[in-house]
């Protein structure tokens, strides 16, 4: 009975009833919008993760719409990523007079609101707590993205009316942020993991002589390589002080610090000062914004971040997937991708000896070296690839929105088969 079931033809009814809920599904899904706001006008993993996120859902034939707090390198970047992003500007929104930044948060909520339906997902604590109440107002369903290690005292005043949905860019910071929420909401509150991704299709291993003869790096001598914004917290002058330390054993290391200051505060003159006063002008190299962090990772022989405040930094998974041995502080989330002598070496942060004596150790092993990037290369690859990032995230939409549930890259028509195939089998029996 069944097999003659199963090779009978379609009812041409039923494959017309097929189309119209496969057509009502699109529908529904083409109808929202998935707004993502970035909290800071230089690019750093928050916004990497927004303008991806963006990007992918563009290819899914979403809409996306990126917010930026005005020019700079975020702005430009989601302009070449053809995301047609919008600026805002929210000086008076963080000012002190109230009735002024409610006025002005309640004026973007409306241009949220105007789009119509679906999401606004921030990736700012900062922004999502100054915009509480025109986020509300809009109507739209909220997420706020933690991307940080944040004080408790700061996510309580941005998580003290908390959105729909709180994600977190590594399991450590679940309960971190759980612990900051009023007490009302602690136990209902809905927080997902999911950990920061690399786009391999960027980011994979390449000829390292040939990435160092095109960036004009050195051939003779190992590449240690820093990839973040310049600030006392992610760790650049202990990491000058380590190449110091080399350079009195007489050993050659190259350094480049690639990263601007997102405020001026005067960071970049004193890390130019202590490069001077340690005199290793010939080995250090303050590189400033760079948009070719892919190549810069494919010439570097180490990765270095001894950072005292991250999440789960791009930075570090990125490295790991261009092959590049990482030598990082064991802080936030860092642990979560670095085992310690497995897939990385961990350090701690202010320890400029250790980083010194553990590259020492790496440059006259090799194969050491080899061995842990082969390590972190393969479980970076599998676990933490963007393709499985994005289609968890879609699903998280989705579910918030009381979507169907429909997977990314695939014809909705194949997630409904199965509810057709039992009512082809209820209704031809």
């Amino acid at each position: 009975m069944l097999g003659a079931l199963s090779s009978a033809p379609i009812p041409a009814w039923l494959l017309a009833k097929k189309e119209r809920a496969n057509n009502q599904v699109m529908s529904i899904i083409n109808s929202k919008c998935f707004h993502q706001i970035l909290g800071s006008r230089e690019l750093g993993g928050a916004g990497l993760v927004a303008l991806h996120t963006a990007a992918f859902l563009r290819d899914e034939s979403q809409t996306s719409p990126v917010w930026v707090p005005g020019d700079g390198p975020a702005l430009r970047t989601a302009k070449d990523l053809d995301l047609q992003p919008e600026t805002y500007d929210l000086k008076h929104v963080f000012g002190t007079r109230r009735i002024r930044a409610a006025w002005e948060s309640w004026r973007f909520g409306r241009r949220l609101r105007r789009r119509g339906a679906g999401l606004v997902h921030t990736h700012s604590l900062s922004h999502y707590g100054a915009l509480h109440l025109g986020l509300k107002w809009s109507g739209l369903k909220r997420i706020v993205h933690v991307h940080l290690e944040e004080p408790e005292a700061y996510l309580r005043w941005a998580l003290k009316r908390p959105p729909e949905l709180i994600i977190t860019c590594a399991q450590f910071l679940v309960e971190h942020a759980r612990r900051c929420l009023p007490e009302r909401f602690r136990e209902r509150q809905r927080i997902v993991a999911l950990p920061n991704a690399v786009n391999t299709q960027r980011f994979y291993p390449g000829d390292r002589q040939a990435a160092k003869q095109r960036l004009g790096a050195p051939l003779d001598q190992p590449l240690a390589l820093m990839l973040a914004n310049l600030a006392p917290h992610k760790g650049q002058e202990t990491t000058v002080r380590a190449v110091a330390l080399l350079k009195q054993r007489g050993v050659r290391v190259q350094c480049w610090l690639a990263g601007t200051e997102r405020e001026e505060h005067g960071f970049t003159q004193r890390l130019q000062a202590l490069i001077g006063e340690l005199g290793v002008a010939d080995r250090v190299r303050l590189l400033g914004y760079r948009d070719d962090a892919p190549e810069l990772l494919r010439a570097a022989d180490f990765f270095l971040l001894p950072s005292t405040c991250e999440g789960l930094p791009l930075t570090v998974v990125e490295a790991q997937a261009s092959k590049v041995p990482v030598l990082a502080a064991p802080t936030a989330g860092i642990p979560e991708v670095v085992q310690d002598g497995e897939t990385g070496i961990l350090i701690r942060a202010e320890d400029a000896e250790g980083y010194a004596r553990r590259l020492e150790d790496l440059i006259n092993h090799p194969e050491s070296s080899r061995r842990i990037a082969e390590r972190a290369f393969e479980r970076t690859t599998r676990k933490h690839n963007w393709r499985n990032y994005c289609e968890r995230l879609w699903e998280l939409y989705q579910g918030l929105l009381g979507m169907p549930i429909v997977r990314a890259g695939t014809d909705t028509s194949d997630d409904v088969n199965r509810s057709f195939s039992s009512t082809m089998a209820s209704e031809t029996s």
